[in-house]
């Protein structure tokens, strides 16, 4: 299972993190600085959730790797695990279920399982960087005929990162899903809408990065903890 990176984010590896490369549709190749979005190993995501799937709002976070959330999961669905580097460090993780539709055989259904971000990286954008880029990456793959989005909106931070995207809030009661309903023209303006999101944040980071090779100081890392100050990094 692969799939393609956008342009848009191809765009800002080129140029501010010329070790990457393309493979099998992923971004791989670890660059010594920069940003960088690629799948990640099942190991990796669990050992990543294990210390940071909490939240002062609603305490412990479920993936679905969770063995009461395995028991419960009786379909078949393509998992894509994507997670997102600053430099060295991985900041964000995601998990993404692609399902077939229950109504329509030839269509399918995506399902935003889990987007973890370390406590102390919050508040950075770096989830909804991360969500729009694979949104719009995934829709671009006219094979899997996505035709509806959904999560379950249990976190206020996934309430309001799925609402600057056009997704309809939870019910007050039963289950607290958050969904689109996507159709030619709006996947078409909802792809859009996530490339600008996309667009907006690289625009940020990748200023604030431009700042921290020079070593200015100015740079207020994104990918570091508060106060903590980033190395002096050269151009090569």
């Amino acid at each position: 299972m692969a799939f393609t990176l956008s342009r848009l984010l191809n765009g800002f590896a080129e140029k501010y993190t010329p070790a990457l490369s393309l493979w099998n549709g992923t971004i791989v190749g670890m660059s010594e600085k920069g940003l960088k979005i690629a799948e990640i190993s099942e190991t990796d995501y669990r050992d990543f959730a294990s210390r940071h799937a909490t939240s002062p709002e609603i305490g412990p976070i479920q993936t679905s790797f969770d063995p009461s959330v395995k028991e419960k999961q009786k379909r078949e669905f393509e998992q894509v695990l994507v997670g997102l580097w600053g430099c060295d460090n991985l900041c964000a993780v995601a998990d993404f279920h692609i399902y077939p539709s229950e109504t329509d055989s030839t269509k399918r259904a995506l399902k935003l399982d889990s987007v973890i971000v370390p406590e102390e990286l919050r508040r950075r954008s770096l989830a909804s960087l991360l969500v729009a880029q694979i949104f719009t990456d995934l829709l671009s793959n006219s094979g899997r005929k996505i035709a509806s989005i959904y999560a379950h909106s249990v976190h206020p931070a996934t309430v309001r990162l799925l609402r600057r995207l056009q997704f309809n809030d939870p019910n007050v009661l039963g289950a607290p899903i958050s969904h689109i309903a996507l159709d030619a023209e709006s996947r078409e303006n909802f792809v859009k809408d996530c490339e600008g999101q996309v667009r907006d944040r690289l625009n940020r980071m990748k200023l604030q990065c431009a700042y921290c090779r020079n070593g200015d100081k100015r740079a207020r890392p994104w990918c570091l903890p508060r106060g903590e100050k980033p190395p002096i990094l050269t151009p090569e």
